[in-house]
């Protein structure tokens, strides 16, 4: 086993410290304060560079040995893991016994510190404030493991569960209303006031989602993807998807601000352009409105819910793996393209997902997924009476806009692209929807390849 030379590496080194006069500096670092590893009970042990590096190897040969951490936990998170197991272990170890059954025991407590700490990820939910809608009066949905809740709904959820103390819920609540606030003690639970008032802001939504069984970090992460797509699945319903999304943003994201410009011309100082950085909210849309629309598009948000559990899953055992992998990444690419400043750069995003939906099979593909889900041919206008057809809108989307643009070939990176990004974004968006609904017809089916045959339903 190759985890035993390296854990007898780290052994032998950490003997050999103990002869050197204190405080150790390592010669070949860089000047800082000596490398420790706490041990427990606020103590510390001081290590070198061979020493850490050696702990990196043994974390990554963990991970390799067992892939399910790869989707539990970042390769950043394991390290710091595996480093805070090895304190304990190395600081109450025998030097002077036998240094094979040292290594054996060193990684046996590793492994059984390891497997404690795995097993203590357990549930999180990760809240977030949201500019959904126009108007609080939206009651709670969920999609998948995503929720959307009008943030005093949110707020009383949280108390019900006794995550929120009743004092922070009536001060919040006040802070929310304008009213003034008297200054608390400081305390846990002031602290938790703060941290509300600050992840939550103005927004008049907040964004929750659930994990279990995964590392705090690699939580986060996945739990705010998970989020974008939902609110890029939402958008998907309005005929420009990316003018929604651009008042759909998570506080986390993105927060609203004034841009000035300064601009000068010859001879003369213009002070400042000033714009909004994005829109302040979502679409406008009726409480009664959204709630016919969501029960209409029930199928939608049903299979957008799978892939969205697929995101977050930490055990690897979700039903229709391969179909949930290529949506996921078809609505992760949507989302980047409409979120996209540079109209080339969407473009090469609207491509990707329109690849992903095509399962990359280029242009030929996409043109074929096309005429699959929505019934055009080559030589078909994509517009009615329009001169444009089908090819050569594709042509112009994957070809010279993504391919080309990628390859550094592209001659014409100074040219007005936005016309192409709005029929990328069209294709990207139909496609995605017609995808989503024939995996909801198709719901045993596990293969994406079928979403391009022609007599598929």
């Amino acid at each position: 086993m190759i985890l035993l030379p390296m854990i007898k590496g780290i052994i032998a080194e950490l003997t050999r410290l103990q002869t050197l006069p204190a405080p150790y500096r390592d010669e070949n670092d860089a000047p800082s304060l000596p490398r420790m590893i706490a041990t427990g009970n606020y103590g510390s042990i001081i290590v070198s560079r061979e020493i850490d590096e050696n702990i990196v190897a043994v974390a990554k040969k963990l991970m390799d040995d067992d892939p399910a951490l790869k989707i539990k936990s970042t390769h950043k998170e394991w390290i710091a893991s595996v480093r805070r197991a090895f304190g304990p272990v190395l600081a109450a170890l025998d030097l002077n016994a036998d240094p094979d059954t040292n290594a054996k025991t060193v990684l046996n407590e590793i492994r059984t510190a390891l497997g404690n700490q795995v097993s203590g990820y357990g549930i999180r939910e990760f809240a977030f404030g949201c500019t959904l809608f126009d108007s609080a009066d939206i009651k709670a949905f969920v999609i998948g493991p995503v929720r959307f809740e009008p943030r005093q709904v949110w707020l009383d959820r949280k108390h019900q569960d006794v995550s929120i103390s009743k004092v922070t819920c009536r001060r919040v609540k006040q802070a929310w209303s304008r009213k003034y606030l008297r200054k608390r003690k400081s305390s846990q639970d002031s602290l938790c006031e703060k941290d509300i008032l600050d992840s939550v802001g103005g927004c008049l939504f907040v964004c929750s989602v659930s994990t279990n069984g995964l590392a705090a970090e690699t939580g986060r992460e996945k739990a705010l993807t998970a989020a974008r797509m939902a609110t890029a699945a939402i958008a998907l319903l309005w005929p420009t998807p990316s003018l929604a999304l651009d008042g759909m943003n998570l506080l986390f994201d993105r927060k609203l601000h004034l841009q000035n410009i300064l601009t000068f011309i010859p001879g003369k100082i213009r002070l400042f352009e000033s714009r909004l950085s994005h829109r302040p909210h979502g679409p406008l849309i009726k409480t009664d409105d959204w709630g016919e629309t969501f029960a209409n598009y029930s199928k939608h948000f049903a299979v957008v819910g799978d892939f969205l559990h697929f995101m977050v899953d930490s055990t690897g055992n979700v039903s229709r793996p391969n179909m949930m992998n290529t949506l996921a990444q078809a609505l992760l690419w949507f989302h980047e393209g409409c979120r996209e400043t540079t109209s080339l750069m969407a473009i090469v995003k609207f491509s990707a997902t329109l690849d992903a939906l095509a399962c990359g099979k280029k242009s030929a593909g996409i043109r074929q997924l096309i005429k699959a889900r929505l019934g055009l041919q080559d030589t078909d206008p994509i517009h009615t009476g329009g001169p444009t057809t089908l090819k050569q809108a594709v042509d112009a989307i994957y070809c010279d806009g993504r391919s080309r643009t990628i390859h550094g070939t592209n001659d014409k990176l100074g040219h007005d692209w936005a016309g192409t990004r709005g029929i990328a974004e069209q294709f990207a968006r139909l496609c995605l929807l017609t995808c989503i609904e024939w995996a909801s017809s198709n719901s045993t089916s596990d293969d994406p390849k079928q979403m391009a045959k022609v007599n598929e339903r």
